[in-house]
């Protein structure tokens, strides 16, 4: 950055300067093994990304301990290459490079494809117990690979292993569970070392999306063996078997959804507490076959703590903690007991008038922890329950509680942060740090809908609309691979896709747009990421659900299914079957497109089929440009999915923009119309009005829920209403990230920063930089570390006029389209003036105004005066007339 005024690049004085010369853009991403430094890569050929385009043909170099053991050239333009499968051993670490720089490393699994055969010791169908066997120290590396049917927790001689939380997840149990590796290497001791493994219920055998304990088997399981690998190879060493001892935990209720109870062992006459009974034999169970493989997904971890910043007593002997925010995990206390004492924290997101914790909208979820603790100082935390929540109330503490007695324990499977947005307007920085933290909240080992009631579960649609978002923000490859086989694992044998995954069939199957998400989230790893292996994986299964779909189609039109536009606020209804045609459509579509980036002979087949479903659609919905019933939403899928014909796309756009100011600027989108309307309405010559829609105040709006307080997005644009209150307990979610998609328009229509929509490659090689400003705000600045390298695009507004900057990363093409009108002397590139630099620097002046003009490699400054861009800031002077829609913030 150069000073206040934010140039990229080097300032050239002078209208005769004869050249432009960008600046090398700075330091990529780091390299990852899907992972950063992975342990456990059971993939047979594991593939190495480095977070940039090569300028020139380079060497990467795999080694093991030293020696190198695999060396192979890639040509200019690559970003990843695949290591032979032949090469590598189990159990080995390894590490990488590209020409020597930047060393990354991975470490193999057990590379046995599946094959697991570890015997299964049993658990309590509701406390958490402790299993414990022992083993003899023995020279070479020494790996513990663990997997359960529920949630673990693995130590070493009293100390605990790892930072994992939740381990190992969760799985479709009928088809997978998936194992985590850990050396133990340098924490034995000489002599016998005792393992032991914490098991609790988890998503096996607890409470899971309001249907009672016991979803997929009566009582939880474990499964763990110790392996030596030295210069003979590879030699289990212990397993859990029948020589192992069951133990009390102490922790007698351990469910995700209800609680955890806590307990310190002490003996004390007269009270119902006793110490824990000694260990008796574990006892070994059989469990349905099933296939044990390596994690590929980031861990959950605590990613970080947030501490109360008061505390109040509406009631005598009732304490109420805010920690200021809505959360996501559990609080830790800290308790100095004179005597004993029994400790109650019941968690929520919301108040009632008196002050009391709001409960309702929890529906069966209890969200209660218990601490029954004895004389002296403590600090507890539950070790296997999750709870969402701004709200703790205490009863039972010893005393009054204050903020330094408890914080909250945050969790979260712990993805590298890749993006980052910066806005000069405080409100819509509040926007982004809480679509970061409904990110961070509901990305717990699955994508969930919510955090806190008893649902919780992997819906498709909202991963599906937030996806983009989210993988601007973090890094997702490796996250949303996993749960993708998770939804093919539910699939059904006619091709029916599941509304979460994992799959609980009550939730119901083939919703348009849920079930597309079988689609849309392999096309995404894809163009974000070049992964096609998932896309590859996902190629069948979207065939099946084609084929499942056309079968229903009758001529053409698709019949409506299930959710709709769920939760829009308007009263006119986006006709279902509209929706349903729309998305089969936009899935042939991308089916098509992955048939060519895969190489397969039906990319002409799905193209065919989905211009004939397009077809069918202007035929039964419109009547030229125009919906026979007239939606947002409606309009909205009609053109971001290309089905107007394109002699019409103008004409259609303007009767969307006539809908818009008849609805007062307002929204009346739901999950299927939301993530589409401003992106529509930005591309089809209409930024003004998204602009419009984004800086109202009023209901529906995402300044109304900032002006009510939130501090995460919510599931309903009325979860509170400034006239009814709290929305139906029966669905009312504060922490729900749907409607954060909102963030993908901030990154690609405001910052500008984005891929091109035009093309079909993969990596994030082929960018559209479309910086659009905002009225309210004087700047915004997008920053991506992709797989292609960093880029940034941002502008900044000033008396003077407008800067306009981007980063574009070496072997990535990049087309800018520059928001400019009317008088052009006064331009400056880099400081150089635009006009005669034509022959290096082609210009394309676009008929709706502004120009288009391809990049080069470097970092840019364009300039352009007020005359250029009075348009612009005329829009800040018109603001005040319609902004202000004052209701009393609660």
């Amino acid at each position: 950055m150069n000073g206040e005024s934010g140039v990229l690049g080097p300032q050239v004085s002078g209208a005769q300067a004869p050249l432009i010369r960008p600046v090398p853009p700075g330091p990529q991403a780091g390299l990852t093994c899907g992972l950063a430094d992975p342990v456990g890569v059971d993939e047979p050929s594991p593939r190495l990304s480095w977070g940039a385009r090569l300028a020139e043909e380079a060497a990467v170099t795999v080694r093991a301990e030293g020696r190198e053991v695999w060396r192979s050239s890639v040509p200019a333009g690559s970003h990843l290459v695949d290591v032979p499968d032949d090469l590598l051993a189990p159990l080995t670490p390894y590490t990488w490079s590209v020409d020597g720089h930047a060393a990354g490393a991975f470490t193999t699994g057990l590379r046995a494809g599946g094959g697991w055969d570890a015997p299964w010791l049993a658990g309590d169908p509701r406390a958490a117990v402790s299993l414990r066997g022992s083993f003899t120290s023995r020279p070479g590396r020494v790996w513990l690979a663990a997997t359960a049917l529920g949630v673990y927790r693995a130590l070493l001689n009293g100390v605990r292993l790892g930072e994992e939380e939740l381990a190992p997840g969760w799985t479709d149990y009928g088809h997978r569970v998936r194992y985590r590796l850990l050396e133990l290497t340098r924490l034995l001791v000489p002599g016998e070392n005792e393992l032991e493994l914490w098991l609790a219920p988890g998503w096996y055998a607890g409470h899971v999306a309001g249907g009672g304990p016991g979803r997929y088997g009566d009582r939880p399981a474990v499964s763990a063996q110790v392996l030596v690998r030295d210069g003979a190879g590879v030699r289990r060493v212990c397993a859990t078997d029948a020589a192992w001892t069951r133990h009390d935990l102490g922790r007698p209720r351990a469910d995700l959804i209800m609680g955890e109870t806590v307990q310190t062992p002490f003996p004390q006459a007269g009270t119902v507490h006793t110490p824990f009974p000694q260990g008796g034999a574990a006892e070994p169970v059989a469990v349905p076959e099933v296939l044990v493989e390596a994690d590929p997904a980031p861990p959950v971890r605590v990613i970080g703590t947030v501490p109360a910043v008061c505390v109040t007593e509406p009631a005598p002997g009732v304490q109420v903690a805010d920690f200021g925010r809505n959360v996501v995990g559990r609080v830790r206390l800290r308790v100095d007991a004179p005597g004993p004492a029994r400790i109650v924290v019941r968690h929520g997101e919301e108040l009632t008038a008196t002050g009391r914790l709001y409960t309702d909208n929890l529906r069966t979820a209890d969200q209660r922890d218990e601490f029954l603790l004895g004389p002296g100082r403590h600090e507890v935390e539950p070790a296997f329950t999750l709870h969402g929540f701004r709200y703790a109330e205490i009863t039972g503490f010893p005393g009054a509680l204050t903020p330094d007695d408890l914080e909250a324990v945050l969790l979260s499977s712990a993805m590298a942060v890749t993006g980052s947005l910066t806005v000069s307007d405080p409100a819509v920085r509040q926007l982004v740090a809480n679509i970061g933290a409904s990110a961070d909240g509901n990305l717990v080992s699955v994508p969930t809908d919510c955090p806190q009631r008893d649902e919780r579960t992997g819906w498709t649609a909202d991963i599906s609309v937030f996806g983009s978002t989210l993988s601007f923000l973090r890094h997702t490859q490796a996250f949303l691979s996993g749960w993708v086989t998770s939804l093919i694992d539910g699939q059904r044998a006619d091709g029916a896709v599941p509304h979460v995954a994992p799959v609980l069939p009550e939730y119901g199957y083939d919703s348009p747009v849920w079930s597309d998400a079988l689609v849309e989230v392999p096309w995404l790893l894809w163009r974000r990421y070049g992964d096609d292996r998932t896309l590859r994986r996902a190629y069948d299964p979207m065939r099946r659900w084609a084929a499942y779909c056309l079968a229903q189609t009758e001529d053409g039109v698709r019949p409506g299914r299930a959710l709709g536009d769920w939760l829009a606020p308007g009263t006119v209804e986006t006709p279902r079957n509209l929706i349903a045609t729309a998305a089969l459509a936009r899935s042939l579509r991308l089916i098509a497109h992955a048939a060519g980036v895969l190489g397969e002979p039906h990319a002409a087949e799905y193209a065919e089929a989905s211009a004939r479903v397009s077809g069918a659609f202007r035929r039964a919905f419109l009547d030229g440009p125009r919906l026979r019933t007239e939606t947002q939403t409606g309009y909205a899928v009609a053109l971001a999915w290309d089905l107007v014909a394109p002699e019409d796309r103008a004409a259609s756009a303007r009767a969307l923009a006539e809908l818009v100011r008849a609805d007062g600027h307002r929204l009346m989108t739901g999950f299927v119309g939301t993530p589409l309307l401003l992106p529509v309405l930005s591309e089809t010559g209409h930024h003004d009005l998204a602009c419009r829609i984004f800086n109202q105040e009023g209901y529906p709006s995402w300044r109304y829920q900032l002006r009510a307080g939130a501090t995460t997005m919510w599931e309903r644009w009325d979860a509170w209403h400034h006239r009814h209150g709290l929305q139906t307990p029966a669905m009312n979610s504060f922490n729900h990230y749907a409607y954060g998609c909102v963030g993908d328009w901030l990154f690609r229509h405001v910052a500008g920063l984005g891929d091109d929509p035009r093309g079909t490659g993969g990596g994030f090689g082929e960018l559209l930089l479309r910086p659009g400003p905002v009225p309210l705000l004087r700047q915004a600045h997008a920053r991506y570390a992709s797989a292609s390298g960093t880029v940034e695009s941002g502008w900044r507004a000033g008396p003077d006029g407008v800067q306009f900057t981007f980063a574009v990363p070496e072997g990535v093409s990049a087309r800018a389209v520059l928001p400019v009108r009317g008088a052009w002397d006064g331009m400056t590139v880099n400081g150089t003036f635009l006009m005669g630099l034509n022959e290096q620097l082609p210009v394309t002046r676009l008929a709706g105004g502004g120009c288009a003009l391809s990049l080069p490699p470097g970092r840019w400054s364009f300039t352009a005066p007020s005359a250029a861009t009075a348009h612009l800031l005329q829009e800040w002077d018109d603001l005040g007339s319609w902004r202000r829609q004052g209701f009393q913030t609660r």
